[in-house]
């Protein structure tokens, strides 16, 4: 097969393994692969997920929240509102359900309300 190099029949294949030595990447892949290997890809996921809580219940609820923290699929919540820490207390399934639905994934597997 002339006039055909070695990397050509590849083409978009490369999901799912790390390219070769010498072999050229897009620089979206090679910081997917580089926050995946690092670990930084989870805190990253992790702080979308804090900056999300605001879209999904709105500027007064994130206005009565007095710390949100997401660590590995985990997120606290502490309200400053005793009535509104009952009332989400008592909706915690229905928040993580619309904060996945947010972030189009299941980012949020627990929600502790303090």
């Amino acid at each position: 097969m002339k006039g055909r190099t070695q990397g050509s029949s590849r083409g978009s294949g490369r999901v799912g393994r790390a390219p070769r030595k010498g072999e050229a990447v897009s620089l979206g892949e090679a910081l997917t692969e580089w926050l995946r290997l690092s670990g930084h890809g989870a805190r990253l996921e992790d702080a979308r997920s804090e900056a999300a809580w605001k879209d999904v219940m709105g500027e007064a609820v994130s206005r009565k929240t007095r710390f949100i923290r997401v660590r590995d699929g985990v997120m606290v919540i502490e309200f400053d509102s005793a009535p509104m820490k009952e009332e989400f207390l008592m909706a915690k399934t229905r928040i993580r359900t619309l904060m996945n639905e947010h972030l189009g994934r299941e980012a949020i597997r627990e929600v502790i309300i303090r």
